[in-house]
């Protein structure tokens, strides 16, 4: 396993001075297996976090740290840290779900204001146009399936077309004792799909958790419910969707999943 770059994010977040104190509502924010969304423009917000739209999550696994999507604002994503009592962390790496601005664009900010370069693993397809935007980047192209620490994987790019033009997206994978964690960023190949590709990888393996975009704003209810229903047929224990889910699939997601449901919205934590 190649040797894995740190950052020190304290430094970075010295310069977000006045930014409110941690509450006590965020104060069990890092517990030590769980995944924080840090930039979102969907639900009721704590008042010293930062709306924008976007995606981006804090991943804590053990002793270690990655941050998944980079959102639109690199600023946002340091004083929503800072906020929720993450901002004395080190990260290990940077996984982009897919090359789109409100996933991406926050790379830049995260690279210029860090000592150091974490790793930024990235869809293959993508990899040359992320090197040339962000040269100081230390980009690693994915290809397929791919673990990128302990108990850390990539599901690989699926490949889809999308406003006329190719577009590739990977989702994050978390093993765990009680079951695979999904972080997914947008699901433009489709959310059954990145489930089949997990479950294909971890063919023994329960699904606990799902979370993340699932790009169904433009969807109808009868497709929503369809989707739902191969969700639960692939065995998704819990389930969290977010950012551009769209309001009515979200209650759709709620409704069948009841207790299991999770929120997963700016400042949400999910813990396992």
């Amino acid at each position: 396993m190649r040797k894995v770059l740190f950052i020190q994010l304290a430094t970075v977040l010295s310069m977000a001075a006045g930014v409110c104190a941690v509450t006590a509502s965020h104060a069990g924010e890092q517990a030590r297996n769980s995944i924080t969304v840090i930039y979102n423009h969907e639900g009721e917000a704590a008042e010293e976090l930062v709306k924008r739209g976007g995606f981006s999550a804090f991943v804590r696994l053990g002793d270690r740290s990655l941050v998944f999507d980079a959102g639109g604002e690199a600023s946002v994503i340091f004083e929503n840290l800072h906020s929720l009592g993450l901002g004395d962390t080190q990260i290990e790496a940077l996984v982009i779900s897919h090359n789109h601005w409100d996933h991406v664009f926050g790379l830049p900010g995260v690279m210029n204001r860090s000592p150091n370069y974490p790793p930024v693993y990235v869809a293959a397809s993508a990899a040359d146009g992320i090197k040339q935007q962000y040269p100081r980047a230390e980009v690693i192209a994915v290809d397929g399936p791919k673990k990128i620490a302990p108990e850390v994987w990539l599901t690989g790019p699926l490949e889809i077309e999308f406003m006329g033009a190719p577009l590739s997206e990977q989702a994050l994978v978390l093993e765990h004792a009680d079951g695979l964690h999904v972080i997914v960023g947008c699901s433009h190949p489709g959310i059954v799909a990145i489930v089949r590709r997990v479950q294909e990888m971890f063919p023994e393996t329960p699904i606990a958790f799902v979370g993340g975009g699932f790009h169904l704003r433009s969807t109808g209810e009868q497709e929503i419910q369809r989707i739902a229903s191969e969700l639960e047929e692939l065995g998704v224990r819990k389930i969290g969707p977010s950012h551009c889910t769209g309001g009515p699939a979200v209650e759709i997601f709620r409704d069948r999943w009841g207790k299991n449901f999770v929120s997963f919205d700016l400042g949400d934590t999910h813990r396992f």
